[in-house]
């Protein structure tokens, strides 16, 4: 009798050191990955703007090609959302808060299953030389305590699958023609010297 109390003490003792180790973990994150495609910003921002179009190169809708999908509001304004339920994407919805148009957008995220929590996504467009620069930050709070556990494989989960995401989008944009400029002819009659 006395061993099985000693274990249980010992069991209680270790779960209450690691409930405080837990506690102790961050309680936010933020992951960021970047690609380079070689389009302008306002065919690649074209392609991330409108969430009709994330089914091309999403990688959550790859991942769960049978989720449930809603999109709803104006393309590119504040309120374009899209909502999500699916076995392996899980529940949740995800709204445009603010866009510059070839420049920038933030969405504010929200998951309701498999865990309750909220997230935003920051996209930056940098042109250079009719190639952009796409930069995806992901940040949010981590919950007490499966959260805080979450958070020791966040680069790997979410910062894995959004580095592959922007992949995706490199391809999908890549295969858009760019248009070429037209050329104009000079029509000017020049006349003939005498």
């Amino acid at each position: 009798m006395k061993i099985v109390k000693n274990i249980a003490i010992a069991v209680a003792v270790i779960l209450v050191i690691a409930g405080v180790g837990i506690y102790f973990l961050p309680n936010s994150y933020t992951v960021t990955s970047t690609v380079t495609i070689d389009r302008p910003a306002d065919i690649v921002y074209a392609q991330v703007a409108d969430f009709n179009k994330w089914a091309t190169w999403s990688p959550w809708k790859e991942k769960d090609p049978s989720a449930k999908i809603t999109v709803d509001g104006t393309i590119g304004t504040e309120g374009h959302k899209m909502s999500w339920d699916g076995k392996e994407a899980g529940v949740g919805s995800m709204t445009l808060v603010a866009a510059a148009k070839n420049e920038s957008l933030v969405c504010s995220d929200v998951f309701v299953k498999p865990m309750d929590a909220t997230a935003k996504d920051y996209w930056h467009f940098e042109s250079d030389s009719g190639k952009t620069k796409v930069t995806w930050i992901t940040s949010g709070g981590l919950k007490y305590p499966g959260g805080r556990l979450f958070g020791l494989v966040v680069d790997k989960i979410v910062g894995a699958t959004e580095q592959h995401g922007l992949e995706n989008l490199k391809k999908v944009c890549e295969a858009i023609e760019v248009p070429q400029p037209v050329a104009v002819v000079d029509t000017t009659v020049v006349p003939a010297a005498n």
